[in-house]
């Protein structure tokens, strides 16, 4: 008989597909978009995805090495890619062994599955923006790369 799914197991697995879809679409981005135009930069949305988050997990286990905040003005796709891996391996354990032992994500008003689901919705969404914005700035994402944002199962093995 087939073992039964575990959902916090299962919602860990799809938030770190989800961060390494972060990590891929940066890294897919045309340089023109990065900091482009008026207003909200992609540059800036990158920062405010990555820094969401991250005091939540530092007060959950104030030993663990957290990832600093990126500066929305100074901060480039290189370091977008190597905060978001952080990030992801940082929420792998953290967020992890407090599902495994029951506990919440200190200062969430929810459980350490629904920190999951709500980071899993917001990163989403700021994607969609990111893809519009570099849509308008003329430099729309390929074909290749908008497929490649829904392969889960490879973006989750990278």
């Amino acid at each position: 008989m087939p073992k039964k799914a575990d959902a916090g197991e299962s919602l860990l697995r799809a938030y770190s597909a989800s961060a390494r879809i972060n990590q891929y679409l940066v890294q897919h981005l045309n340089p023109a978009v990065w900091s482009a135009g008026t207003g909200r930069t992609i540059a800036a949305l990158v920062a405010h995805m990555h820094n969401c988050g991250l005091r939540y997990l530092e007060r959950t286990d104030p030993q663990a090495a957290v990832t600093a905040e990126l500066d929305r003005f100074t901060v480039t796709p290189a370091k977008a890619v190597r905060a978001f891996g952080a990030k992801r391996k940082a929420v792998e354990k953290i967020v992890g062994r407090a599902l495994a032992d029951g506990r919440r994500i200190v200062g969430f008003p929810h459980d350490a599955a629904t920190y999951l689901a709500y980071y899993l919705s917001h990163d989403s969404h700021h994607r969609g923006q990111i893809t519009l914005r570099a849509r308008q700035l003329g430099h729309p994402l390929d074909r290749r790369t908008m497929s490649g944002m829904w392969q889960w199962s490879l973006r989750a093995k990278e």
